[in-house]
């Protein structure tokens, strides 16, 4: 009988040539043992998030992270600018403080 895990993954074309990718899989458990170590082939991290469907709602959660981040440096880009504060001295500042994310 076929086993079907999802796997949906986090990463960009840099990290899949360098086979940095994360793995968010859902389905049995038995399964996923099973496929891990070709996840592991491919990137550097596999998480199992449980049954079938999980690793594609642990992928919609992580994607939403980002675009609320993505969208907070955003509004204190805009923020700053009006306020006077160039936008490449933000930059600056977030790169290496509290506010860096990718």
């Amino acid at each position: 009988m076929p086993v079907k895990l999802d796997a949906p993954v986090s990463g960009s074309i840099i990290a899949a040539e360098a086979g940095t990718l994360t793995f968010m899989v859902g389905g049995s458990e038995e399964a996923f043992l099973a496929a891990k170590p070709l996840f592991l082939s491919m990137g550097k991290s596999t998480i199992y998030c449980g049954g079938a469907g999980s690793g594609s709602a642990a992928k919609i959660c992580n994607n939403l992270a980002l675009a609320v981040s993505m969208l907070g440096i955003s509004e204190a880009l805009a923020l700053g600018q009006s306020l006077g504060v160039s936008a490449s001295t933000l930059t600056n500042i977030f790169n290496c403080s509290s506010a860096r994310c990718w």
